[in-house]
């Protein structure tokens, strides 16, 4: 996620302790949480339908879930795990888990845990570096769309930069040397368009001395 990277070394949140509860109980990879975050949402949002319904694909307790939402799971994971495969024991092992995600989502409900306010900082926190996360990566699309980098950048890159790059000409590093730039640019007007959206907001912070480092380091 995107806030983690500035995290204090050896600091323990409290997502962190969830996230990791859930990674072992599930026995999933880190690269699959994502997804099974998404799931929970899905499992502590999508209830509230009569118990007589037959439209579902599974039901626990009151709660119930259909085909198309198990299938929505199902193609999130195929997206962010090139490894995943969808099989016949796959997705029984996934409605597995939704199972046994909903039993405790319910568990702690009862138990009026998702009314304290540590979790819904968590939750918070998730949704915000999520839609941060989805921003930035959209916005850097648009921009790629529009980087141009030309013979003559990757020829004086090459020269600049020779001495670290090991062995290899310049037709031979020519692509990976393009793919450089192409990032530096894409990040560097990022940052630009981050710095255009702030100048445009209307921005107060109130207590003067914080305000002034703020400035100073964003300078």
């Amino acid at each position: 996620m995107l806030l983690a990277e500035n995290r204090i070394p050896n600091t323990f949140y409290p997502q962190d302790i969830m996230f990791e509860t859930i990674r072992r109980l599930f026995k999933i990879r880190k690269l699959k949480l994502c997804v099974f975050m998404g799931a929970i949402f899905v499992l502590s949002g999508c209830s509230g339908e009569s118990t007589d319904n037959k439209e579902y694909l599974v039901r626990v307790n009151d709660f119930h879930i259909s085909t198309d939402e198990v299938d929505r799971l199902l193609k999130l994971e195929i997206q962010l795990d090139s490894t995943f495969y969808l099989s016949e024991d796959t997705r029984t092992a996934f409605v597995e888990q939704l199972v046994q995600t909903q039993l405790l989502i319910q568990e702690a409900r009862k138990r009026k845990l998702d009314e304290r306010e540590n979790f819904r900082q968590t939750i918070q926190r998730y949704w915000e570096s999520t839609l941060i996360r989805d921003l930035l990566a959209e916005e850097g699309e648009q921009i790629r769309k529009t980087t141009v980098v030309t013979q003559e950048e990757v020829e004086a890159y090459f020269l600049k930069n020779k001495d670290f790059l090991g062995e290899g000409t310049l037709q031979q590093l020519s692509p990976e040397l393009s793919k450089k730039i192409e990032e530096k640019k894409v990040t560097d007007r990022l940052e630009k368009w981050i710095a255009e959206l702030k100048s445009a907001a209307i921005i107060d912070i109130t207590d003067q001395k914080l305000a002034v480092q703020v400035n100073r380091k964003n300078d």
